[in-house]
Order: C-alpha cells, then sequence, then structure tokens
C-alpha cells in the first residue's frame, strides 16, 4: 500500500508547491540560461554558472515540495524565510552577463541629468549639510536595507498572518528581480567614483565609529574588493535605478497595506535610507527617482502577473501525473 507520505507525489500541481516568489526564482534563473546559451563563447565559466543554476532551480522546488509534504515546522520555516541567499546569489550572477549584454556605462549620462535638473552634483550640495553624526546615522539605515522586507514577513509569520507575509515575500523578490533586470539597460557605477575621487568619501563624509566599516562592507558587496586596482574594472554596475529606493518603498507600501507593527519604523529608517543614497554618494538622484517610478510598476505589475500564475488555465498546465 501506498504510504500518505508518498501519496502526494503520485499526482500533484506545480502550483499546489511553488509559491510565487519560488516562480519568480525559476524564471530569473531561465533569464539567466537563456543569456548564456546565447552568449557563452563570452562568458568565462559559463558552464560553471549552468551547472550553478540547475543547482539553484533543483533547490528552489526541492525546498518548496519538503515545505509542502514533510512533516515538521523546520521544512516550512525553510521555504517562508529561504529567500535572501537566494537573491544574493542570483544578484550576484546578474553581473556576470551585464559588461556582455551591455558594455557601455552610463554615470556621464546620469550626471549629466542630475546636473539638468539641480544646476550642478546634488551629492556636492549634500556635502554642506554633512556632519559625522548624519553620515554615521544614515550609513547604518543604508545598510539596513537588507532586512527590512525579512524582518516584515518574520513580523507577519509570527502574528499568523501567513497569506500576507507570504505576500510581501512575493512582491519583494518580483521587485528584487525586477531591479536586477533593469540594470541591463543603463549600467552604472555610481557618482562616488564618477563625480568625485573615491578616496574623498572619507575626509568629505566622515563618520563615528562604524562608518569605515559599513563602507568596506557596501564597496565589497559591490564588487570593489582590490583597493590597489581600478574601481571601475570592479565594480559592479547595479546603480540605475536605485535598488534600495525601489525596495525599501515597496516594503514600507506593504508595510501600511498589512498593517505591520514596524510600519512606522519603516518609514523613518525607509525615508532616512532613500535620502543617504544620495548624501552617501551610492547613487543620482535620477536613480532614486527611477526606483520610486518602479516601485510602483512592480506591485501593479507583480499583481497581473501572480493572478496568471493562480489561474485555472495555468494550475491545469502544471498538473503533473
Amino acid at each position: 500500500m501506498t504510504s500518505m507520505l508518498t501519496q502526494p507525489f503520485m499526482r500533484f500541481k506545480l502550483r499546489d508547491i511553488l509559491l510565487g516568489a519560488d516562480w519568480y526564482f525559476l524564471g530569473m534563473i531561465a533569464i539567466y540560461t537563456i543569456i548564456l546559451a546565447v552568449f557563452h563563447t563570452q562568458i568565462p565559466n559559463a558552464g560553471m554558472f549552468f551547472m550553478q543554476n540547475v543547482f539553484l532551480s533543483i533547490t528552489i522546488i526541492s525546498i518548496a515540495t519538503l515545505g509542502k509534504y514533510k512533516a515538521g515546522n523546520i521544512f516550512v520555516n525553510i521555504h517562508r524565510y529561504y529567500h535572501l541567499p537566494i537573491i544574493y546569489v542570483i544578484f550576484m550572477q546578474v553581473f556576470v552577463y551585464i559588461s556582455i549584454v551591455n558594455p557601455h556605462d552610463y554615470d556621464i549620462t546620469l550626471a549629466s541629468w542630475d546636473r539638468a535638473i539641480f544646476g550642478g552634483n546634488p551629492t556636492e550640495f549634500l556635502q554642506n549639510i554633512s556632519t559625522p553624526a548624519l553620515t554615521e546615522f544614515l550609513q547604518i539605515a543604508y545598510v539596513l536595507f537588507y532586512f527590512h522586507a525579512f524582518a516584515q514577513s518574520i513580523e507577519l509569520n509570527i502574528r499568523g498572518l501567513y497569506e500576507e507575509a507570504e505576500s510581501v515575500t512575493r512582491k519583494i523578490v518580483f521587485g528584487f528581480l525586477l531591479s536586477y533586470v533593469m540594470y541591463f539597460f543603463m549600467p552604472a557605477i555610481g557618482p562616488r567614483f564618477s563625480v568625485h575621487e573615491y578616496g574623498s568619501i572619507f575626509s568629505d563624509l566622515p563618520g563615528l565609529w562604524v562608518t569605515d566599516a559599513l563602507r568596506t562592507i557596501i564597496d565589497t558587496g559591490d564588487g570593489f574588493r582590490d583597493k590597489t586596482m581600478d574601481a571601475a574594472l570592479q565594480l559592479h554596475r547595479n546603480c540605475m535605478p536605485s535598488g534600495h529606493t525601489m525596495m525599501t518603498l515597496m516594503n514600507m507600501i506593504l508595510a501600511f497595506r498589512y498593517r505591520s507593527k514596524l510600519r512606522w519604523v519603516f518609514f523613518v529608517m525607509g525615508l532616512s535610507l532613500m535620502f543617504a543614497t544620495v548624501y552617501l554618494r551610492y547613487h543620482y538622484v535620477v536613480d532614486v527617482l527611477a526606483g520610486i517610478i518602479l516601485a510602483f510598476v512592480a506591485l501593479g505589475l507583480e499583481s497581473s502577473i501572480y493572478s496568471i500564475l493562480t489561474s485555472k488555465e495555468f494550475v491545469k498546465k502544471m498538473s503533473i501525473d
């Protein structure tokens, strides 16, 4: 007799197993794989990245399946919270492809747009109001970006608002992946390297205790690891649009929509973070404006795509005997 544990695997619907965020991850991996197929002769270690994508896909489907059918909260919770490391892996891989698909940098264009709007460089204007205490606070706010949506998801799950938590995770993952796609259109490294001399930031915007350490963490995440080499040869092209602005605003909107108990914390820290993107010279103002627009685009677009994923027609197609 077939055991109760194995019965679900005899006939199931992928849509019953995979949540929206899982589908979005698999879709992005499919885009990467297509790029690998088209540009494999120009991408070093293309085979390694292909195998990484296969492993990621298997991992995502396995986590979703265990979370659905395997007894024990540990598997359910892994499925709820596994997204952060997967987002990071996908984030790091996108920069392998940007320089191949679009090898041009647009910093000159973006800086000129800022100057046309403000009559000068906004980062230089903001230096006039800088203080070590303000710089320290804003650098901390900038780094905490990585935990906003994760904190909201945890809080909603703890309160038993599982559908709301899943919605936050789904929409935030979609937003992250959309921002990665947008990097292909106008690759740029940001004003701290193009408008300013990078080394000047330590004297222009000194902090108090942890600013320099947090800057190093951000630089490392952006690919700038060897300070003896040209930054432009190492840096990721992740300036336009401002993903920090886009994802922070999305999280703020969702926090008020679902009445998160942390919504006012997200509001204050979110506004501080968006201001920090320019103050700390990570982004042009036009990047921030693009991030604001794309936050609303992502929320609307994700709802439409999710409606397709949950439609009867799609579910029927994804049924496997």
